[in-house]
């Protein structure tokens, strides 16, 4: 009896195993050949249109065929984002429905499930994220998976669907989620192209307001082109001139005040066929005053005006110039501004006014420039220039001999009792010397020389055009200038004496490239240290 019950049991274990085996087996022949249906060439047809010849609606069409052909969708919904909102962008085999039954707010907790997972997951995952009548009508659909379509921040859409194959297979999953990638792919790309759209289309707006300005004012273009024009040396030349062809002026003389205080104004001129000459700043004050008063004087001048401006105008009439105008380059900066032209005076004059506040912003603008970058390349404690001005003139020096076949010479030095002076009176003593070793730096070098102060109390020279024996004759007489010297500090009743080590390299036979050349430099500059002090001596190769 007990053997019988035992063969029954064993039999019916195996009954339920062989349903279980069949079923699977039933489950794994249905996903082959679901799988075996997505054919490589259908998706590499959809690669192809994502990647490089199709719409977004290509794409999405190929993506929603192959749900429907190769995984066996029989029911799929299409939420796409717009704004705050998910809408009803496309379906297959649903009938009977209201769109607003599928509308749901996006919030950040719908965004923060979205992004945990690519893969196709259960919708009640959902449940409590969506609105209650789009979580009902999915399941009146009997749609039982969702996958996001999401590219790094952005979410363009969730996919619903129902599938007739098994879905739990890692197939499934994975070729669910490749064709999720494709299609997020395709809308992040289609949104960076709508960027661009929308960015060529301000650029266009902006360039055909430009041009309408241009065609009231054609003289706002060539100012425009000066803006990237950081040279403080030429720029008020450059402003003159584009001024100059905007208001069809043929002859002009244009007297301002520099930007450093000076007693000599400048002066611009085109088209004289005789030279004018610069007045003086009694003479140019007196222009301005006349000037000014009347707003824009004939170049003639009575007997009543100002003798010194009178004479000046009067030089400037003989040239053929007619008119005269206040052209000042900022508030605190005067400009005079003659002319001669074939255009009635007023619509120069008007022009002028147009022009004048573009002008004067870009004149201080190349002028803020400039004093930026000098700040920049100097150094604050001696105004000599810092390390980065000197390796920016080193490698054009280096660059500049190497064209033309010429010498550069590089010199490394140091004061010697810097640290003792430091020690002994205090870092303000041993500043108030390097403040006046600048002072003699400066008196020693030519103008085509750079002296920089390196670091510290190290400061080197770049010597342009200057081979070994100018710069061994050169090492001397500073290393001589500077032990001659004497270096006064305050609460110190005599002066302090210092000394400099030098070590000087010459280009190309010391080293063909700015590394090079400064580590010979400052090898020599270290052996005449270790050798005593107080001396100079070039780059040999047995240093």
């Amino acid at each position: 009896m007990e053997q019988s019950v035992l063969v029954t049991g064993l039999l019916v274990l195996v009954g339920i195993l062989s349903i279980l085996l069949i079923t699977r087996i039933f489950r794994e022949r249905r996903q082959m050949a679901a799988v075996r249906k997505l054919s490589l060439e259908s998706f590499s047809g959809l690669l192809k249109s994502s990647s490089i010849e199709g719409t977004i609606v290509t794409v999405a069409r190929k993506v929603s065929d192959l749900l429907i052909e190769s995984f066996g969708c029989d029911q799929i919904v299409f939420l796409r984002k717009k704004r705050a909102q998910m809408e009803l962008n496309y379906y297959h085999g649903i009938r009977g429905f209201n769109r607003n039954d599928f509308r749901t707010p996006f919030s950040a907790e719908l965004g923060r499930v979205l992004r945990a997972d690519f893969m196709p997951r259960k919708i009640k995952v959902l449940k409590e994220v969506v609105s209650e009548r789009l979580y009902q009508r999915l399941q009146h659909c009997r749609t039982n998976l969702f996958f996001p379509i999401l590219w790094r921040d952005n979410l363009y859409g969730i996919y619903f669907i129902r599938s007739t194959i098994h879905t739990d297979s890692p197939a499934f999953r994975l070729l669910t989620a490749s064709l999720a990638q494709v299609l997020s792919a395709a809308y992040h790309v289609k949104w960076h192209e709508s960027r661009q759209d929308s960015l060529q289309k301000q650029v266009e707006d902006i360039s055909d307001s430009l041009k309408k300005q241009l065609e009231r004012d054609d003289g706002m273009f060539g100012l425009i082109k000066l803006v990237r024009h950081h040279d403080s040396q030429t720029i008020v030349a450059q402003v003159m001139s584009k001024i100059s062809e905007a208001t069809g002026i043929s002859e002009m003389v244009y007297v301002y005040e520099p930007e450093i205080d000076s007693s000599q104004p400048m002066l611009l001129t085109k088209g004289l066929k005789h030279s004018v000459d610069v007045p003086d700043r009694k003479t140019f004050d007196q222009i301005v005053r006349v000037i000014e008063k009347r707003r824009r004087a004939p170049a003639s001048v009575t007997t009543r005006d100002d003798n010194l401006a009178a004479v000046w105008i009067s030089d400037l009439q003989r040239t053929g110039l007619k008119h005269s105008a206040s052209f000042p380059l900022d508030s605190k900066r005067r400009g005079v501004l003659a002319w001669s032209s074939e255009l009635p005076a007023d619509a120069v004059e008007s022009k002028l006014k147009s022009l004048h506040t573009h002008a004067s912003s870009l004149v201080e603008n190349a002028e803020s420039f400039a004093r930026i970058e000098e700040l920049s390349f100097t150094d604050s404690l001696t105004g000599l220039a810092n390390q980065r001005y000197f390796f920016k003139r080193l490698e054009e020096e280096i660059s500049r001999a190497n064209r033309y076949r010429r010498h550069v010479a590089l010199i490394f030095f140091d004061l010697d009792e810097l640290k003792q002076i430091n020690d002994s009176y205090g870092h303000l003593a041993g500043d108030t010397v390097l403040k006046q070793l600048g002072a003699i730096l400066r008196n020693s070098i030519r103008a085509v020389d750079v002296i920089a102060r390196y670091g510290g109390d190290e400061f080197c020279v770049v010597m342009p055009e200057t081979d070994e024996n100018t710069c061994e004759i050169f090492m001397r007489r500073l290393q001589s200038e500077i032990a001659d010297a004497e270096f006064v500090v305050d609460g110190l009743e005599l002066p302090l004496k210092c000394t400099v080590s030098l070590g000087g390299a010459v280009f190309p036979q010391h080293g063909e490239e700015t590394r090079h050349l400064v580590f010979a430099a400052d090898m020599a500059l270290l052996r005449a240290k270790e050798t005593g002090r107080n001396r100079s001596l070039i780059y040999a190769a047995d240093i």
